[in-house]
């Protein structure tokens, strides 16, 4: 793996300069070792001389989520006896998809973490709480793992232990930072109260967040990250990762949108109909992997849909940066007229007194149509929450789901439903036909 630590500051030009080269570099790996890529150039007639750079990128097809799922192990590049490690996609999506990684892969996944981290002011010697799972093929939390160590950085391997073990560590190790889930940081806040623990007491400097947005489309605090900084305070960094990619992106200290390394990551926005769309322009977040000898992907639609901006951010750095993940192209509902996505019901009743847990389930109604049910899981009498809850859907997300209010362990049990790795909070149940006209417009 090739290291280009300055290359975030480098201008405009000579970062296009480096990721031409890492291309061609990635075209003629992939057109001998791939048998999925080898099969695409064939059928479009293309030769690993036709793409000279990224101006010629447009020339090969988009690869999906149903071609990584189909042919998943037609994209293997390396031989079998160099992989080193195979993790998964978390299948909440579709089936679980594997990505086979070589040892170099390995390393360049660190380089990345050790990359992130410094970007949001993490230094060699600090020590971090890490309460993510490092198991069951996830590959976050071997990720910041590995990236913290390469930066110099100490490690607590807590996972997603109860909330008293958290507080426990963190009171006797007093951790600089934690990498964590923004749900699971509400929950520990929600926890503390009833503790009688003030979280800004437990002196955390930093917080690394995975998994979830905690930005809106103007890059302010989402009702999620309001809620986790009025507990934690302002010490949040929002982080957009995928497995099959094998990157992630994360926030500098000016937390004005989320930092790609482009010596690792070729990032496009593309519309509904493939063509790639400008700085703030909403739309499908495309990536092609570089560096990558085990499973590389060229123009991989990732499904989540976002924004990019290619200024120079205020830090100084010229890399390509992407807004937060507004909502996934396949979950898009429409229910009465209104298009929306489940992160958007999810923000109206964030904050709601007594609300433990959620979940939107998705059916298809009538003529094709979507149903939604939210099922909420609280304490509080279904007289008391009905109203407040219907109230805050109305005035936030402009639509009223057919609501049912349970206790949190019915809730919960839906949640993990199926021994899912992590909380499903939109289930989507939809018929393929009502899916394919929800994403042809």
């Amino acid at each position: 793996m090739i290291e280009f630590d300055l290359i975030d500051f480098s201008s405009p030009g000579d970062i296009k300069t480096v990721q031409d080269r890492l291309l061609t570099d990635l075209i003629g790996h992939v057109s001998g070792t791939s048998q999925y890529y080898k099969n695409i150039f064939r059928q479009n007639h293309l030769t690993p001389d036709d793409i000279k750079g990224v101006d010629d990128l447009h020339k090969i097809p988009f690869t999906t989520r149903d071609d990584l799922q189909r042919y998943n192990w037609d994209f293997l590049s390396a031989p079998r006896h160099a992989v080193r490690e195979i993790v998964s996609t978390t299948g909440t999506t579709g089936e679980p998809q594997f990505i086979a990684m070589t040892g170099s892969d390995i390393d360049r996944l660190a380089y990345n973490e050790q990359r992130s981290f410094t970007y949001a002011g993490a230094n060699p010697g600090d020590l971090f709480h890490i309460a993510v799972t490092g198991d069951n093929l996830f590959i976050a939390g071997a990720a910041y793992y590995r990236g913290l160590i390469r930066l110099g950085a100490a490690v607590a391997r807590v996972g997603p232990q109860n909330t008293i073990r958290q507080f426990d560590l963190i009171k006797k190790l007093q951790p600089f930072g934690i990498v964590a889930v923004p749900s699971f940081m509400l929950h520990m806040a929600r926890a503390a109260r009833e503790l009688k623990i003030n979280p800004r007491d437990l002196g955390l400097q930093k917080a690394v967040l995975i998994g979830e947005s905690i930005r809106d489309a103007s890059l302010r605090s989402n009702p999620l990250g309001e809620l986790v900084e009025e507990a934690f305070g302002e010490i949040c960094y929002s982080t957009y990762g995928i497995t099959e990619g094998q990157v992630s992106f994360c926030e500098c200290v000016q937390k004005n949108g989320l930092h790609s390394h482009p010596d690792l990551v070729i990032a496009e926005v593309v519309d509904e109909e493939g063509k790639p769309l400008g700085d703030g322009e909403t739309g499908e977040l495309v990536l092609t992997t570089l560096q990558i000898e085990g499973m590389p992907l060229i123009r991989y639609k990732t499904g989540d849909i976002t924004f990019k901006t290619t200024n120079t951010c205020k830090c100084g750095r010229n890399s390509l940066r992407i807004g937060p993940i507004i909502g996934r192209k396949q979950q898009r509902l429409k229910i009465k007229g209104v298009t929306l996505y489940p992160k958007t019901i999810e923000n109206a009743i964030l904050g709601i007194k007594d609300v433990v847990n959620y979940q939107i389930e998705a059916v298809t109604g009538e003529n094709q149509s979507d149903r939604v049910i939210l099922r909420v899981g609280s304490l509080r009498t279904e007289a008391e929450l009905r109203p407040e809850l219907t109230e805050h859907l109305r005035a936030k997300a402009r639509v009223t789901p057919e609501l049912v209010i349970e206790s949190p362990e019915a809730v919960n049990e839906r949640l993990t439903e199926g021994g899912s790795r992590k909380a499903v909070t939109f289930k989507d149940r939809r018929s393929t036909e009502a899916a394919n006209e929800r994403l042809q417009g």
